[in-house]
């Protein structure tokens, strides 16, 4: 009879956390059946794994958006911005490193505690690291010269997602504009007044994180079209197709890169 593993068995062979080892069974990189409530692992497919040197290509041969995923999921901050700095070494810019390594890593950890496959300790302990991360990060989206405008970047009331928003205002400033960063959870009246007091503001972006507080955000995006001629852009993990309809934005974004498309766009007009 085959001999098979545990997928945290698996992941002890590989050196990853196990979150890690898991997406490589919900990508197809590693065939597992469940036996009841456990994921059981051909020995033969895990020595596949591990003797492919043809893993999906990444700048460098290297999927450095795991690496970083294992290194958050363990608390490892050193270790998360050794991470960092090896791919900025291997070619990778700063909005690559938000876009395409930092976000996809935050998005399977948040899935990951969604499904129960990690604990509500570990999501937050990572989502801690990640934030001292991006901090680190914000100085190289920093631009000298003149500014193609004003940005005003914040949340609807109740909305706590506040690394996409950090993130989101980074991509923007590294794409020339000037940010007025609002953080999250605001109240609408204290937003407004922070977008008049802001002036002149070329276009202000909403980010909704959450669905339930897409209702807060028709609402601020309400008032802001009352008290201010500025354009309103909403983005977030909320947001898509069916959702943006109704709220009243000016335009919507589906990720970093789409925000400041969409930012550019605005302020264009």
């Amino acid at each position: 009879m085959a001999r098979t593993l545990s997928l945290k068995e698996c992941a002890e062979r590989i050196g990853v956390h196990y979150m890690t080892a898991y997406r490589y069974v919900r990508l197809g990189r590693l065939p597992a059946t469940k036996v009841g409530a456990e994921w059981r692992v051909l020995s033969s497919d895990l020595e596949v794994l591990l003797a492919d040197a043809a893993a999906p290509p990444r700048r460098g041969g290297v999927d450095w958006s795991a690496r970083l995923e294992d290194r958050l999921l363990a608390g490892d901050e050193a270790g998360v911005w050794g991470v960092v700095e090896a791919a900025l070494a291997s070619g990778v810019d700063p909005v690559g490193i938000h876009v395409d390594i930092l976000s996809p890593a935050l998005a399977r950890i948040g899935a990951g505690w969604k499904t129960g496959v990690i604990s509500i300790a570990e999501e937050h302990r990572a989502t801690a690291v990640a934030a001292k991360t991006v901090g680190r990060l914000g100085v190289r989206f920093s631009r000298r010269g003149r500014r193609r405008g004003r940005v005003v970047i914040g949340t609807p009331p109740d909305e706590r997602h506040a690394l996409s928003v950090a993130v989101v205002a980074d991509l923007i400033r590294g794409a020339g504009w000037e940010v007025v960063e609002l953080g999250v959870d605001l109240p609408i009246d204290a937003f407004v007044s922070a977008v008049e007091k802001s002036a002149p503001v070329t276009v202000i972006a909403v980010s909704v994180g959450n669905s339930s507080n897409l209702g807060a955000a028709r609402d601020l995006i309400a008032a802001l079209k009352v008290s201010s001629l500025a354009p309103v852009a909403i983005g977030g993990s909320a947001i898509n197709t069916t959702t943006s309809v109704g709220l009243g934005a000016d335009g919507w974004a589906s990720d970093g890169r789409g925000a400041v498309e969409v930012v550019a766009a605005l302020g264009a007009r």
